[in-house]
């Protein structure tokens, strides 16, 4: 009887384990035949006698079609497509349904007239050059880390954010921002180097060539593309245009875009980046023409001076002359430093130190109050210069003055530095061992404040200290 018991309990034992152990079973749902697929695809003679106009309509429930007409793609339940140019048309049709993805069989138009009046708009011609035309753009980026027009070859704007010369600086939506970055002070944005060449042409069709120089697994491709100029979109169909490879995996359809702008030298276009990459985003290239890019000659840059308040006087007299003959500056305890663009707005809004605390990145404290105010810098108007930091350390030197209305101080034998509490800033000057006058405040008739800039090497910008009289 014992060995019946356990011969028992062992085939339970087995019989739980296998139903514990049994995978659960789904199923997908039937393919959908491809005859249970239904739509219409429709010339309009009456519109145009050629058959330019081809009406698409998808006529099943349920189920998704997506249209490449050649000149583009779509997904809309109706979409009407305008050939501008006489041929044989084959549109290429697929099924999303519930049970995967149907290839049905593809659908030739034939167009007997050219209608150029689909093209003839001032944006297909600055587009391409006009119908019998071509034109070339390129990345502004070139080989040697060079921006022709703008600040570098992408911008980043809200998802609500469009045609720039529209709606209100063009937002049209709830999510609207923008930053525009200066690629030499921000080269992670893109790569440094040659993008090659992409080429919009009206012989014959709206056809696009595009050579990625730095893809290689794009490489050379020949497509067409179509501009709809009234909702300032721009479709292509097997060619894509000129883009980086840091956001390649961040864009899920390279083949449809915003035109944000486009003038006979520059061309801006915006591509929707997922919410998996740091949240959803317009990613705007910019476009310079070939013509454009082979005649630009570099312009003399001349840093603008911001105007001050000098109180009548000269930067020496701002700097040292009382009747002391030297004046003493300690490092502001409420803003010590900032960043101002070249005109001397301020970049940062920080008024106090609990802005600082609220923006958390800068490290400055309420704490460090007590030991930032020990940092001092003395002019004296023999041109000597002392300074003492806030753990004790006595420098000195000698300073000049620009005479040119640039405001540039100049250090020789000494380079201001001090300690900006516990934050990870600090004081210096620049590779020339200069600091700037970007802005002066008064109190009453006399200058209080001044906040001396370094000038960023790459970007268009000063780290500025913020400095308050003490004597």
């Amino acid at each position: 009887m014992k060995n019946i018991k356990i011969v028992i309990t062992t085939f339970l034992t087995l019989v739980l384990l296998l139903s514990s152990c049994s995978p659960d079973t789904y199923s997908l749902d039937a393919v959908t035949d491809k005859a249970d697929i239904h739509y219409d695809i429709k010339q309009d003679f009456a519109v145009d006698p050629g058959g330019n106009t081809v009406i698409l309509t998808n006529k099943t429930p349920g189920v998704v079609l997506t249209w490449d007409y050649v000149t583009g793609k779509s997904n809309k339940a109706t979409e009407t497509v305008k050939y501008a140019f006489k041929g044989n048309y084959t549109i290429k049709i697929t099924a999303v349904t519930g049970g995967g993805i149907v290839e049905l069989d593809p659908v030739t138009v034939t167009v007997t007239q050219d209608n150029l009046n689909y093209v003839d708009d001032p944006l297909w011609n600055l587009l391409s050059g006009g119908v019998g035309n071509s034109k070339t753009w390129l990345l502004d980026l070139d080989a040697n880390g060079v921006s022709k027009y703008f600040m570098g070859p992408m911008y980043f704007y809200g998802t609500s954010n469009g045609w720039l010369e529209g709606g209100d600086n063009g937002c049209y939506g709830a999510d609207c921002w923008n930053w525009n970055p200066e690629w030499k002070g921000n080269t992670w944005v893109a790569a440094q180097g040659d993008y090659g060449s992409m080429t919009f042409s009206l012989k014959n069709g709206p056809f696009l060539t595009t050579d990625h120089k730095m893809m290689p697994g794009y490489g050379q491709e020949s497509g067409s593309y179509f501009l709809d100029a009234t909702a300032k979109t721009l479709t292509t169909s097997n060619a894509t245009i000129l883009h980086t490879n840091e956001y390649e995996n961040c864009v899920d359809n390279w083949y449809s875009m915003k035109i944000m702008s486009l003038t006979e030298n520059t061309l801006q276009v915006g591509v929707l980046r997922k919410g998996s990459c740091d949240g959803a985003a317009t990613l705007v290239y910019n476009f310079i023409s070939k013509e454009y890019s082979d005649n630009w000659v570099p312009a003399v840059v001349v840093d603008p001076n911001p105007a001050i308040d000098l109180n009548g006087g000269t930067v020496d007299d701002l700097l040292s002359t009382t009747t002391t003959t030297t004046k003493t500056w300690a490092l502001s305890k409420d803003t010590p430093f900032n960043w101002t663009d070249l005109n001397g707005t301020f970049l940062n809004n920080w008024n106090s130190v609990a802005d600082y605390e609220a923006a958390g990145w800068p490290g400055y404290v309420s704490g460090d109050q007590a030991t930032v105010v020990k940092n001092k810098i003395s002019f004296s108007d023999n041109g000597n210069i002392k300074t003492v930091d806030s753990n004790g350390v006595e420098k000195s030197g000698t300073y000049s003055t620009s005479t040119d209305g640039t405001n540039i101080i100049t250090f020789n034998g000494i380079s201001p530095s001090f300690p900006i509490g516990s934050s990870w800033a600090t004081v210096s000057t620049t590779d020339k061992n200069q600091w700037k006058i970007v802005k002066t405040a008064k109190t009453g008739n006399v200058v209080t404040d001044i906040w001396f800039g370094k000038r960023d090497p790459n970007k268009s910008e000063y780290m500025v200290f913020h400095f308050v009289l003490t004597n």
